[in-house]
């Protein structure tokens, strides 16, 4: 039994006391049953987009005033390094999970995979690795008591999307009534209800761990995450009644006006509930806390009762040990006269909960997992092709999925597992460099031909001439009008090389291309960074990285073929496309069909999707290497002020590896580029460096993609155009927004 292995993935990263002791509750209970490993998984739940009147508002400016004038940094860094100090004592992890393919290497590390518990499956949140997605044998997952929150989901598209990844559960159990109902509406399966993970450890166990016995009775403890000034007023009175001192423990920078403020992390927390007079909270941990510890409380109602509110969280335990009369409704009066609780009741109905949820963790730890016979080679291909290339079968094809992007597809009755496909996976490779230290350069080419056929400075053109004119070959993007499809070649002519100029704002097709490093004994490979990183990790197996020179491109994301497709299905024949044609200036984004039809960005259908983010490849949404590389060099455009005037183009470009420094300063002495070396920071600043949402629209737009039935306006009308109007007011306001900010910071 000792030697299974299990992982945890739940919200452990915020500093609340809740969330933080639910976690270790679990993984103490699950140590318990004779499990020694049981990490959590160190992941950090993506950043949400948050609107700009919810992040500019006159309260969060009172709060920066009111912390800068008070000091109050010095008081919230204090209580960081509690919960640090208590997360380094309590808890194990697993290594950093940055994205998707960090999580699906833990599959071969880990017997058991157990989300829960907190608001994780709230859908205000939604992030499909908390139920498990990234787990390849369903069998292995466990829900243990995750929380909805809300009492229904009103967004078809999380709705559906949560359908999905529930159903595949086979142990599955929820924390609250509420979230059983919902469910069972949109799955049709049945959910264990079970108690939170705090509520697993007996009120002598949590004592046992912590010394939580102090002078008892003395004060009663004001915990409250809503900002609401009534209830303060009211725990003060009824303090002021009952003859007893007010401790406050804050959860908001303001709550440091008030007096008897009680700065403390996850331990002095159960203290000061194990040794109150009474807890008065809105909060669901500081309440279950109260009737574990068997001290008096007050519920107060922190959101408003309707289909947003987060309240029946509070209202399923009350109701469930009988403890309803607990909750405050104006009525000052019935707490003053009746200010102690009987829990002989509710400890009973707890004990029986607690045995419950234990049998139900247990047995689904225990439950044998069935054999996976399919071979995986990763959750989110990038199609680099590579995997095909080294299979001794040749049972893995490279073909366009059901999305529209190229990726493997293995006949698994000929597939012997032999492995050699995830060695060379970039999606598995964990030895990229970050890019913080790394040199910047501004660059661009002295040829004026080169800078005005090329989509920014015009380095990647002179590296691979450089590269041919001393014998190698380069492998690089190229359109092929006669398929529709950007593709990758070899290239070992200067007349060729112009097949490789300009940017393709698409996924390449690249195997037929790669299969010729097997064969060269040196060249120039260009490609993005996901399809460098499997370059990258093929040669260091054919013991020949040191002979290649490797680029990679700055990368937005590649968008479905669907979109290209109903895209060019307009122009009839198509012969040549430059996507970015820059005949009109640098600046501009001009798509220019045959030499004849030219459409600036703003007018352009095509990119419509792609400065949404609408239909990128699955994995542009997890991409690992935003800021991290394994090619010698990274090249783009150098957007932002610092060029504002230049017309013709300036590259990015960024320096890895030793021989990538030699080989720009050998552009640089023969007077083929000039270079002027930036600060890195201007690469986080301007670049994208962390990932978007996968939107949950995603699948819905491509299916109408696919079908005759809609135009590509329609598409874009309904899809598109608000988040397009977002995006451009944001680019106004934001600046005026940050100045502000700044300013407060200073």
């Amino acid at each position: 039994m000792e030697n299974k292995k299990i992982a945890i993935m739940t919200w452990h990263s915020y500093d609340n006391y809740g969330s933080v002791l639910q976690v270790y509750a679990l993984r103490k209970k699950i140590r318990d049953f004779g499990y020694k490993k049981v990490d959590v998984i160190n992941y950090l739940p993506h950043t949400r987009k948050v609107k700009l009147k919810k992040r500019i508002t006159f309260k969060n400016l009172k709060r920066k005033l009111f912390s800068k004038k008070q000091n109050i940094q010095k008081l919230t860094e204090q209580r960081a390094s509690k919960y640090t100090y208590f997360r380094k004592k309590f808890l194990a992890y697993t290594e950093k999970c940055n994205d998707e393919t960090d999580l699906f290497l833990l599959n071969d590390q880990y017997d058991k995979f157990i989300c829960g518990s907190d608001q994780i499956w709230a859908p205000t949140v939604f992030d499909k690795n908390y139920f498990l997605d990234f787990v390849s044998n369903d069998s292995k997952k466990i829900a243990y008591a995750p929380s909805i929150g809300l009492s229904s989901i009103d967004n078809k598209y999380v709705r559906e999307n949560m359908g999905k990844l529930i159903n595949k559960f086979e142990c599955l159990s929820i924390r609250e009534e509420q979230g059983k109902k919902i469910i069972k509406n949109i799955t049709d399966k049945n959910a264990e209800v079970v108690l939170d993970p705090t509520l697993l450890l007996e009120k002598d166990e949590w004592n046992q761990e912590f010394n939580l016995k102090g002078d008892k009775g003395k004060y009663i403890l004001y915990y409250c995450l809503g900002n609401n000034k009534n209830n303060y007023k009211t725990a003060k009175k009824i303090a002021e009644k009952l003859r007893k001192e007010l401790k406050v423990i804050p959860t908001d920078i303001l709550d440091y006006k008030k007096e008897k403020i009680e700065n403390c992390g996850p331990e002095e927390f159960l203290k000061l509930i194990y040794n109150a007079y009474m807890v008065i909270t809105d909060s669901f941990h500081g309440t279950i806390f109260s009737i574990n510890f068997n001290v008096p409380f007050i519920a107060f109602k922190r959101f408003k009762d309707n289909k947003f509110s987060q309240n029946s969280r509070i209202y399923n335990i009350l109701k469930k040990v009988n403890l309803e009369n607990r909750i405050y409704n104006n009525n000052m009066k019935y707490f003053l006269e009746n200010p102690s609780v009987d829990f002989s009741n509710s400890n009973k109905i707890i004990e029986a909960e607690r045995k419950k949820s234990i049998d139900f963790l247990q047995k689904s730890i225990q439950k044998e997992e069935t054999k996976n016979s399919q071979q995986i080679i990763t959750n989110i291909c990038t199609g680099c092709g590579l995997c095909s290339i080294v299979c001794p079968q040749k049972c893995i094809n490279i073909e366009l999925n059901e999305k529209g992007f190229y990726s493997y597809k293995i006949n698994q009755e000929k597939c012997i597992k032999c492995n050699k496909c995830k060695k060379v996976c970039g999606q598995l490779n964990n030895e990229a460099k970050e890019m913080q230290n790394m040199e910047l350069y501004s660059a661009y080419s002295l040829d004026k031909d080169v800078l005005n056929t090329s989509s920014s400075g015009g380095i990647a053109y002179e590296i691979s001439l450089f590269g041919v004119k001393n014998g190698l070959s380069v492998i690089g993007c190229t359109y092929d009008a006669k398929k529709g499809i950007a593709k990758h070649i070899k290239v070992s002519s200067e007349q060729d090389l112009k097949k490789l100029s300009g940017s393709k704002y698409l996924q390449s097709f690249t195997k037929e291309a790669f299969e010729e490093l097997e064969k060269l004994e040196t060249g120039i490979v260009i490609g993005t960074p996901c399809q460098i990183a499997s370059v990258d990790r093929y040669l260091k197996i054919l013991k020949k990285r040191d002979k290649f020179i490797l680029i990679d491109l700055i990368c937005h994301g590649v968008p479905s073929y669907y979109l290209w497709k109903k895209y060019t299905a307009t122009f009839g024949d198509v012969k040549e496309v430059k996507f970015r044609d820059k005949k009109y200036g640098w600046k501009r984004k001009i798509m220019t069909i045959n030499n004849t039809y030219h459409q600036d960005e703003s007018k352009n259908l095509f990119y419509d999707f792609f400065e949404t983010n609408m239909v990128f490849n699955d994995s542009c949404y997890e991409c690992k290497y935003r800021t991290r590389t394994l090619a010698d060099i990274r090249i783009g455009d150098y957007w932002g002020d610092k060029f504002a005037k230049e017309q013709n183009g300036v590259s990015m470009v960024i320096i890895n590896t030793e021989k990538g420094k030699k080989l720009i300063q050998d552009l640089i002495d023969s007077n083929k580029i000039k270079a002027e070396k930036q600060t890195i920071q201007d690469y986080f600043t301007i670049q994208q460096t962390v990932n978007t949402h996968i939107p949950l629209i995603q699948e819905e737009v491509i299916e109408k993609l696919k079908n005759n039935k809609y135009t590509l306006k329609e598409i874009s009308k309904k899809y598109c155009k608000s988040e397009l109007r977002h995006k451009k007011m944001m680019k106004k306001i934001l600046p005026i927004y940050i100045k502000i900010k700044d300013r407060l910071d200073g």
